[in-house]
């Protein structure tokens, strides 16, 4: 890579339910390429609409992300595995762990024996983005996020519409690692991923205005969204919901692709405009009373900066 290109910081993958095999195999030699255009703080999001049936595909691209740790040494990832789940009982839970996580958790023993030795932060990080029923049991829900932490694996929530009651037992919040929120009633994937972008935009807008060194107008964090269904490939959230894709994961390679992103990838986008609809957004979900202040200075902010644009 040439020096000012920014490294991708995430990478989203929207899996399908059925997918051609070969199609799957072209998706996981993309996705290895793209492994070589990452940081140590970059993450990979795998969403899918249940874990069972998604689960091949899972272990397979997890394996490829082994195999790319284990030849670059100075790498490190973060696995974030997102779906939904409908439990309700304990037994419930036994059976997802024990048939759903511990054989993922297994396949990264490695790297966390690695962390152990040398005392640092494993270079395979596991992360569970949880989306529960709304007729769970919270304190099922509790039990598995316990489970998670006990596995050395770091559980996050996503919460939407029908979810939101959660939001306000504070013995589960205290169980995640980031609660993610969904303004809607969807529990699609591309709809999940679109809000985890946007919670992640939401964040890093935050953070821009804390530190008052970067202007809000900047594109977002460079990521990619990926389509299994079609192979279609985006650059941001507003490209993949007004479905202007950069290009496709057919006929080319990793490399190829990144020069097609590095070379268009926030042309002609509103990342200002974007910026503010996602402030928008979080105004209205549970989030803490502190946040919502955070919130209420950022769309202050972008009033202020569009009434001082318009004069």
């Amino acid at each position: 890579m040439m020096i000012n290109k920014p490294a991708i910081q995430k990478i989203y993958v929207v899996l399908s339910k059925q997918q051609d095999k070969a199609d799957f195999e072209l998706l996981c030699r993309i996705l290895s390429g793209l492994f070589s255009y990452v940081n140590l703080t970059s993450n990979l999001y795998l969403v899918a609409e249940n874990l069972p049936e998604s689960m091949p595909r899972i272990e397979r691209i997890q394996k490829d992300v082994g195999k790319f740790l284990k030849t670059n040494l100075f790498a490190r990832l973060y696995l974030h595995f997102v779906h939904s789940v409908s439990l309700t009982t304990a037994k419930e839970i036994d059976y997802y762990l024990y048939y759903y996580y511990q054989p993922l958790k297994r396949a990264a023993g490695e790297f966390d024996k690695e962390g152990f030795v040398h005392q640092e932060v494993p270079r395979l990080i596991l992360l569970p983005v949880i989306a529960p029923d709304h007729r769970v049991d919270p304190a099922s829900l509790i039990g598995l996020l316990n489970a998670f932490k006990s596995m050395f694996m770091l559980p996050c929530l996503y919460l939407d519409k029908t979810t939101f009651f959660l939001s306000k037992d504070k013995e589960l919040l205290t169980r995640a690692e980031k609660i993610y929120f969904g303004n809607d009633h969807s529990r699609a994937p591309a709809e999940i991923a679109c809000n985890l972008f946007n919670q992640d935009l939401l964040d890093q807008s935050l953070s821009n205005l804390a530190s008052k060194a970067v202007f809000m107008s900047v594109p977002c964090p460079a990521s990619l969204i990926v389509s299994a269904n079609d192979g279609k490939v985006y650059c941001c959230m507003d490209a993949f919901r007004k479905n202007e894709s950069l290009t496709d994961i057919y006929g080319k390679s990793a490399e190829e692709l990144m020069e097609i992103y590095y070379e268009h990838n926030h042309s002609k986008r509103d990342c200002l405009g974007c910026r503010r609809r996602s402030a928008e957004f979080f105004a209205g979900v549970p989030v803490s009373e502190t946040k919502k202040q955070y919130i209420g200075a950022l769309l202050s902010h972008f009033e202020t900066s569009r009434g001082m644009s318009g004069r």
